[in-house]
């Protein structure tokens, strides 16, 4: 015997309560009958299923994007050192990425402490030797979003003066 999930099909027997509006179930008591093949019948030990008590959310969880570059973003040549030693660091091969796609930090902040880095980035999608795989229906090199865990941060640009 294995234990399974029946509410889908107590749902579809059409299970209803009379209530009155704003009422909540606060349990229920289910007995389940089912059929042992050749017409024989099993009643079933009565469930009591209480329900699910509400949990606060204890913190409120801030998602934030930090766009390194914009996708098609002209860069300088030292920004361009810049960005592929930090995706070098970072376990990321430069060569692969595509300047087609923005690349973009994702942290979440929880009571003002900032972690979890990742950096999401498009990637070109190749084969065991490097060489890059085409998308015949646009005439281009395919590409992937790729998402890894950002293990070294990046450096302030010292070409953007900060106001």
């Amino acid at each position: 015997m294995t234990k399974q999930k029946i509410g889908s099909q107590l749902d579809q027997l059409g299970l209803t309560v009379d209530m009155e509006n704003g009422d909540r179930v606060a349990e229920a008591v289910v007995t389940v009958t089912t059929y042992q093949g050749e017409g024989m019948l099993m009643h079933h030990t009565p469930i009591r299923v209480p329900t699910p008590e509400p949990r606060p959310v204890p913190y409120p969880v801030e998602r934030r994007v930090t766009t390194v570059v914009d996708a098609d973003q002209v860069l300088s040549e030292t920004q361009q050192q810049r960005l592929r030693v930090w995706l070098e660091a970072n376990g990321i091969d430069p060569k692969f990425v595509s300047t087609g796609g923005s690349i973009t930090v994702h942290s979440r902040a929880v009571d003002g402490s900032e972690g979890a880095y990742r950096i999401r980035y498009t990637e070109y999608c190749r084969d065991e030797k490097g060489h890059k795989f085409m998308d015949p229906g646009a005439g281009e090199a395919a590409t992937v979003e790729r998402c890894v865990l950002q293990s070294v941060p990046l450096d302030e640009d010292p070409e953007v003066p900060l106001q």
